[in-house]
């Protein structure tokens, strides 16, 4: 476990070192919990995130939730927001772990994942910025219908040359972006991906049947809690 030392200045606050916010993923107005154990410990951990609450996503599915649990009136509006913003946390603790991932070497690029591979046009990469996929979203590809598969690889294969075309979620702290798939059933399929411009780096958090990728963002807030 790395250890940090900080220093206190007569006022009570401390910096943490630039390596330890990188860690945590911190931003400015983000929150810490701070708790002393038994053996007189100080024990740190990120709280609730500065980010606002998610919009253009989700709406439709967030209403029908809440009103199935019997919400109306100014307990559903108050909900509602509620949500969106539990939402948005759980997006960027996905971003949080791929930045993790990736600079640990534990998100291979799209061109080696078994299931995408195969519908390559190009060989090699060939835009400026690499894109990787996390563990997570490597597992979601798998039981996906081939042609759903095919089309994300054309997509993945853009992002090398500019991975800001696709529409950007407004809410979650990072640059969080979302791609839209419509099979020939009723099913709508989403990826989502975030863009790291200092490392040129595109990472894919996430794909699924958009009804899923909502319950799971919703259990990864409850998870979080």
């Amino acid at each position: 476990m790395q250890a940090y030392k900080v220093k206190m200045n007569t006022n009570g606050e401390v910096v943490l070192p630039l390596e330890l916010r990188d860690e945590l993923g911190l931003l400015p107005e983000d929150s810490l919990e701070l708790k002393v154990d038994t053996q007189g410990a100080l024990l740190v951990r990120t709280a609730e995130r500065s980010a606002g609450p998610l919009a253009d996503f989700f709406e439709d599915l967030i209403l029908a939730d809440l009103r199935c649990d019997g919400c109306s009136g100014d307990v559903l509006r108050a909900r509602f927001l509620e949500r969106k913003v539990q939402l948005s946390h759980s997006i960027d603790r996905l971003v949080q772990e791929g930045h993790r991932a990736q600079r640990h070497r534990q998100a291979p690029p799209w061109r080696e994942v078994p299931e995408l591979k195969q519908f390559m046009v190009a060989e090699e990469e060939n835009g400026s910025y690499q894109v990787l996929v996390t563990s997570r979203a490597e597992r979601e590809f798998r039981p996906l219908p081939e042609k759903i598969v095919k089309q994300a690889a054309i997509v993945l294969e853009s992002l090398e040359w500019d991975p800001t075309v696709y529409k950007r979620l407004r809410g979650p702290y990072y640059e969080t972006y979302r791609v839209a798939f419509y099979d020939e059933g009723p099913e709508h399929y989403r990826i989502l991906y975030a863009v790291f411009r200092p490392e040129q780096v595109v990472t894919i958090l996430s794909i699924g049947e958009r009804h899923k990728l909502y319950d799971h963002l919703k259990a990864f807030a409850s998870a979080k809690n």
